[in-house]
């Protein structure tokens, strides 16, 4: 049988850049109000984000992450949590855009480590 890594790569539309950054997100609840949280973004590509967090969020739960953009300071992109896995003491998120990003663009400023095109 093949490894599960393979057939999950062989899944992935685009590639992932490891990236640790913290991202603020607006956690989308229509159970409550909208609540701000942080997390640590781990990787990202044109489709989505891996990430760690302190709190659980659950499978289907929509949120609104603040993502460094060339030019605009902060660009604002619509996801959905994809799955939340109990790591110890800390979860691991895998967040899929709503919409794929344009581009993630190379030429970013140092300070921040990735900027997002418009």
């Amino acid at each position: 049988m093949v490894g599960i890594e393979t057939s999950i790569a062989e899944r992935r539309q685009y590639p992932r850049t490891q990236l640790n950054l913290p991202v603020q997100v607006i956690r989308l609840d229509p159970d409550g109000e909208d609540l701000v949280e942080q997390i640590e973004m781990l990787d990202i590509s044109r489709g989505g984000i891996g990430a760690m967090c302190s709190k659980m969020f659950y499978p289907g739960q929509r949120l609104v992450l603040s993502l460094p953009a060339r030019g605009m300071g902060v660009r604002r992109v619509c996801g959905i949590i994809q799955r939340c896995t109990k790591q110890q003491d800390r979860f691991h998120l895998g967040i899929q855009f709503a919409h794929p990003l344009a581009s993630l663009c190379a030429d970013a400023p140092v300070e921040s480590g990735l900027a997002v095109a418009a």
